[in-house]
């Protein structure tokens, strides 16, 4: 949440203001021949008559009128700064009309008091108002000239101070020295970073050494440092909008208000299939099994990760990029590199030297996806097994399993007194909740094995067969669909008992996830089961079938787990499994599963 709070600077400015108005009061004190806390003809009083003005010797009233001047000269000073604070805090130009004109305000104020309230001890004490308020005015003159004078000297004897001691170094207009010990502080971070680290970094071979080093694009872990020196650098952050340009520019472009709700178009979850699957055909060239078509749209009612694997060529890509056409949403590419070791190479990092984030195209959309909350946001993080995904993607493997209100990344960690960009909050950005990524994957020698805490995450859809065309009878159009309707489809999917497992059917699925347990000793843990309440409800509504959803999550959670391992019984284990399938649901249920178990039935 944000802060509102007075800068150093602020309370500088506060502090010179009230020495002015000691300053004030002291001046007066010495100039008054009735009163004068010095000895008459001191220096000061020599200035005051000498530039002609009139004596003093107003007494108390005199004083207590003097005091009462600086205290609202003071107060003036702070409400004018506190309206500077406050145009900060609700993102606003200070040299604005408004703002101007309530600090204009106070002034006014402030002055009205002060003169009003003098006047009135004046009239009560029985002074002479105009007479004591000239006085007051001829006081203030003087005590301009004075702390012109001392601040001059002030000035003079700092410049004479700071050039002498860097007497040897070229002098420039900028302040360089800031520059000289800001790369000093972050060499000794990288110093105490790496005695920190000490035998850490060659325990994990290659990912320590980017830790350790000053790293080098995306790649790196800050460019420079790692948390220590972005710590240390942070100290000395700029404003946002240098800062975080591209985020800041997202700010503007809505002007701090979210998107509006789209219309409600009142279609069903099985006719977004089927007409998508046409679209597809119609306009893209593009042919998919319904099943796919279904598995896809039903995926994002059951996980916010989605992994589509299979054959290069086979849609995995296409797929997402034309959904997000058809219900005119968002679909952000970003190819994975293989140098990806950290969460820096998706969201950035901050530059020690140039005092900016390096913001990512993954963060700039992820950040404006807290404004579109009604569209649907999709991360496509293309060929992301190409690096480790454990490694880069953790971070986020872990948020995503909290409660939504908890899903929030820590982008960098920020000085109290920096305000970020709006939805930045503390240097943590909220991930909107209709953010989903989606994960393509190939399965051949260039790529990493995806390990089962990543999978178990995700719903995996399977791309390994080439569809044949098929004619679309009709020129199928996009169908532009909000996410609130989206998620109010699935919403309504899950809670029709029509649609969800009954007990039955959950005590017959056990049977074959028993003995998968006994015989392979692959778990179905409660995620997966969580999985399958959220996923088959949606997949049913779409115009599939329990056994299809079922099927699809079998195959893709048990017996991937099975694929890859050689051992003499798996064979048998597999046989065994194909029968108890068919005792359970039939020769003509569970095709997908069928089909990996006669796949793997070959090659052992």
């Amino acid at each position: 949440m944000k802060k509102f709070y007075f800068t150093r600077k602020n309370l500088i400015e506060i502090a010179i203001i009230f020495l002015f108005a000691v300053l004030y009061v002291f001046v007066f004190a010495s100039v008054d021949a009735n009163h004068t806390i010095l000895a008459q003809g001191n220096p000061i009083e020599e200035l005051y008559l000498g530039m002609g003005l009139p004596p003093i010797g107003s007494g108390t009233t005199g004083y207590v009128t003097a005091i009462l001047v600086a205290a609202f000269m003071t107060l003036g000073d702070v409400g004018v700064i506190t309206m500077r604070r406050l145009a900060k805090f609700k993102e606003e130009r200070f040299f604005s009309f408004k703002w101007l004109i309530f600090s204009f305000l106070i002034i006014v104020l402030c002055l009205a008091l002060s003169v009003g309230v003098g006047v009135l001890y004046i009239s009560i004490a029985g002074g002479k108002v105009l007479v004591l308020l000239t006085i007051l005015g001829s006081t203030l003159l003087v005590t301009l000239l004075l702390a012109l004078v001392i601040g001059g000297l002030l000035l003079a004897g700092v410049g004479i101070y700071v050039n002498f001691k860097n007497i040897n170094k070229p002098y420039r207009f900028f302040n360089v020295a800031e520059l000289e010990d800001l790369e000093a502080d972050i060499e000794d971070a990288e110093n105490t970073s790496q005695e920190i680290q000490g035998d850490l970094a060659a325990q994990f071979g290659e990912v320590g050494v980017e830790v350790s080093g000053s790293g080098s694009g995306a790649g790196g872990v800050g460019g420079g440092g790692g948390v220590v020196s972005e710590v240390m650098a942070a100290r000395k952050l700029d404003d946002r909008e240098k800062v975080f340009p591209s985020l800041s520019r997202v700010d503007r472009e809505y002007g701090g208000y979210e998107a509006p709700v789209r219309d409600v178009t009142n279609i069903t979850l099985e006719q977004l299939a089927k007409e998508f699957r046409l679209y597809l055909a119609a306009h893209e060239g593009l042919y998919f099994d319904i099943s796919a078509i279904r598995a896809f749209i039903s995926s994002f009612g059951a996980s916010r990760i989605v992994i589509l694997e299979g054959l290069s060529g086979t849609g995995k890509s296409s797929l997402p990029r034309y959904f997000a056409k058809f219900i005119s949403s968002n679909a952000n590419f970003i190819p994975v590199q293989t140098t990806w070791r950290d969460k820096s190479s998706l969201v950035g990092y901050f530059n020690d030297f140039t005092q900016t984030f390096n913001e990512t195209e993954f963060l700039k959309n992820l950040y404006r996806a807290t404004y579109e909350k009604d569209t649907l946001n999709l991360m496509v993080l293309d060929e992301f097994n190409i690096a480790r995904v454990e490694y880069y993607f953790a971070d986020f493997l872990s948020i995503l399993e909290y409660p939504e209100e908890e899903q929030i990344i820590n982008v960098m960690q920020l000085p109290f007194d920096f305000i970020p960009p709006t939805h930045l909050y503390d240097g943590d950005l909220k991930i909107a909740p209709n953010t989903f990524f989606v994960c393509t994957a190939n399965k051949d020698d260039s790529t990493y094995s995806i390990s089962d805490k990543v999978y178990d995450r995700a719903i995996i859809l399977d791309f390994d067969d080439l569809n044949e065309p098929f004619v679309a009878t009709a020129k199928y159009e996009n169908m532009p669909i909000g996410f609130g309707e989206l998620h109010n489809l699935y919403e309504q999917a899950k809670a029709n008992t029509a649609y969800r497992l009954s007990d039955e059917d959950l005590a017959k699925f056990r049977i074959l996830t028993n003995f998968a347990y006994e015989e392979f000793d692959v778990a179905f843990g409660n995620r997966i089961f969580h999985q399958i309440n959220e996923f088959v409800p949606v997949y049913v509504a779409t115009g599939g079938t329990l056994e299809e959803g079922l099927d699809l999550l079998f195959a893709t959670k048990i017996l991937r787990k099975v694929e890859g391992r050689f051992e003499d019984y798996i064979k048998n284990g597999l046989l065994n499994l194909e029968k108890l399938i068919t005792k359970e649901y039939g020769k003509s249920a569970f095709k997908e599963s069928r089909h990996l178990i006669n796949v793997m039935v070959k090659r052992l």
